[in-house]
C-alpha cells in the first residue's frame, strides 16, 4: 500500500533509517540514538568573549561505526529474552517518560552493555555528576567516561532536540515546541555551564578522593529537525550534518495546506514516537478529526509513516550571524 501524498517535495529529506529494521520499540529507539548522527559537523563558539575549553563533536562516521559494532547485539535484544535487560534498565531510571531522560538512558545502556560485551572502548565512570557552588547545586554533568583506546577521560554532555527551522536556518532559527528553546541557546548553555568543569568527583576514580581530570569534552546533540512544509530550496549550512534526519512542519494556522491532508491517514503521535514510530498505535489511536486550527493540538503527527509537526509559527527568531 502506497503512502498518502504530501503537499511538498521530500527530495531534500534524509531517508536512511537503519533503526527501522528492528521490531521491538526500545530496540528501535536504541538503534536510532546510535545510528542517528550528531546534528553538528563542528562546534560553534557562541561565547568567544569567555575563556572556555575546546569542545568537540563525534563525526557521522563515528556513530555509524558504533552502530555497526553493536548491530549483532541489537538483533539479539530484538529477538531473544535479552530484551528484558533493556526494558528493566530503562523502566528503573528516573522520569522514563521524559524524552531527555529516555535518550540518556538508552545511551547509558549502550555504554554499559557494549563495554561489558567488548563492543567499544568506553567505560562509564559516572553519570549525572552534581555541580555545586558552595552548598547549592547549580547543575550536573551527564556522562564521565574513560576511553581505554585513547587513554583519556571524557565528558559527554547530551541533548535530544526536535526543532522546527525557518529562514535563514541559522542555529537560533531552529526552535522547539517551547519557542524559547533553540539550538544556539542550548549550545551556549552547554559551553558556559557544563563544559567549564575541569575536575569532577565521580566517587569511582583511581584517586582516593574519586576526583578525575577531564581530558576531552564532547557535545552529543541528536534528534530530528523539521523544515517548513513548503520549503523547496533548503541548502544545508556547513555546521549541519547532511545525514541528520529532516522532516517537515506545518503552520497550525495554515488552513489551506492542512485542508489538503487526508485526515484518515493523519494521527497524533505519542510522546515516545519522537524517537521512533510505534506501528501498533496505527490501529489503536483514532485518525485526526480536523475542523480548523483550533482542533489540532500542537505536536508530532504521522501522515502514513512520515513524521510531520503541527506547530504555531512564531516570527521574530533572527540570528546575528552564527
Amino acid at each position: 500500500m502506497s503512502e498518502p501524498a504530501l503537499p511538498f517535495s521530500s527530495s531534500t529529506l534524509a531517508n536512511d533509517a537503519p533503526w527501522e529494521q528492528f521490531k521491538r520499540p526500545y530496540v528501535r529507539d536504541l538503534a536510532y540514538v546510535l545510528a542517528c548522527p550528531n546534528v553538528l559537523t563542528r562546534w560553534i563558539d557562541f561565547s568567544p568573549q569567555q575563556n572556555t575549553h575546546t569542545i568537540e563533536v563525534h563525526s557521522s562516521e563515528f556513530w555509524l561505526t558504533q552502530f555497526e559494532a553493536y548491530q549483532q547485539r541489537l538483533h539479539e535484544l530484538d529477538n531473544t529474552t535479552a530484551y528484558q535487560q533493556l526494558t528493566r534498565y530503562l523502566i528503573r531510571r528516573p522520569s522514563p517518560k521524559r524524552l531527555g531522560f529516555h535518550f540518556e538512558g538508552l545511551l547509558s545502556f549502550w555504554l554499559t552493555d557494549g563495554y561489558t560485551h567488548g563492543l567499544h572502548a568506553y567505560e562509564m565512570l559516572a553519570s549525572n555528576v552534581q555541580l555545586y557552588q558552595g552548598k547549592q547545586t547549580i547543575g550536573e554533568l551527564d556522562l564521565i567516561l574513560y576511553n581505554h583506546q585513547d587513554k583519556l577521560t571524557e565528558h559527554w554532555e547530551l541533548a535530544i532536540k526536535f526543532f522546527m527551522g525557518s529562514a535563514p536556518f541559522a542555529p537560533s532559527s531552529w526552535v522547539g515546541i517551547n519557542s524559547n528553546d533553540n539550538l544556539k541557546r542550548k549550545m551556549t548553555h552547554m559551553q558556559t555551564k557544563q563544559f567549564r568543569s575541569v575536575w569532577v568527583d565521580t566517587g569511582t576514580g583511581t584517586d582516593e578522593d574519586g576526583r578525575v581530570k577531564i581530558d576531552k569534552r564532547y557535545a552529543v546533540i541528536k534528534g530530528r529537525f523539521f523544515l517548513p512544509i513548503h520549503n523547496t530550496d533548503f541548502i544545508y549550512p556547513d555546521w549541519l550534518a547532511k545525514d541528520f534526519p529532516l522532516h517537515r512542519w506545518c503552520d497550525k494556522q495554515d488552513n489551506a495546506t492542512l485542508a489538503t491532508l487526508d485526515t484518515n491517514n493523519l494521527r497524533q503521535a505519542t510522546y515516545v514516537e519522537w524517537f521512533t514510530k510505534r506501528d501498533f498505535y496505527d490501529e489503536r489511536l483514532p485518525s485526526v478529526d480536523w475542523v480548523d486550527e483550533q482542533s489540532l493540538v500542537t505536536g508530532l503527527y504521522f501522515y502514513g509513516d512520515r513524521a510531520i509537526v503541527i506547530y504555531p509559527h512564531v516570527s521574530g527568531h533572527s540570528d546575528n550571524g552564527l
